[in-house]
């Protein structure tokens, strides 16, 4: 059974007396030592989230100054792309008159070979007739 006599005061005095030690001696600098802790864990999150938006602003200005460069590249290369199919679309053009021309002519000296080859052959065949005709009158008399 428990008795209820001065001890229970000097066990209480004792209890208080062991609280205010364990909060002055160990649980004051535990609080401090986790509340620097969450300080410094929070203030190193702010510095990565700041310079994570730094970088995030100097990626997003570097692919604007790159845009900005290749626009006149861009342009130049098209203008040479045009003018490229300009000159090869002249060149073909040039290639077809030509090829018009020697057409032409080819056309005109077949023509005349045609001509010619067709005279011979008219005089020959007139040539070869008198012959047949001759041999046929020679055979007959």
């Amino acid at each position: 059974m428990i008795e209820f006599n001065y001890t229970i005061f000097i066990q209480f005095f004792q209890f208080l007396l062991l609280l205010f030690l364990l909060n002055f001696l160990l649980f004051r600098p535990i609080l401090r030592g986790l509340t620097k802790r969450r300080t410094t864990i929070e203030s190193l999150t702010e510095k990565g989230e700041k310079s994570r938006q730094e970088a995030l602003g100097l990626s997003q200005t570097y692919e604007e100054s790159l845009k900005q460069k290749k626009l006149p590249i861009e342009a130049k290369r098209d203008a040479m792309v045009k003018e490229a199919h300009a000159a090869s679309m002249k060149v073909v053009e040039e290639a077809r008159r030509e090829l018009t021309e020697d057409l032409a002519k080819v056309k005109e000296g077949v023509a005349r070979d045609a001509e010619k080859t067709l005279e011979t052959l008219l005089g020959e065949s007139d040539r070869l007739a008198t012959e047949i005709a001759q041999k046929i009158t020679k055979r007959g008399n």
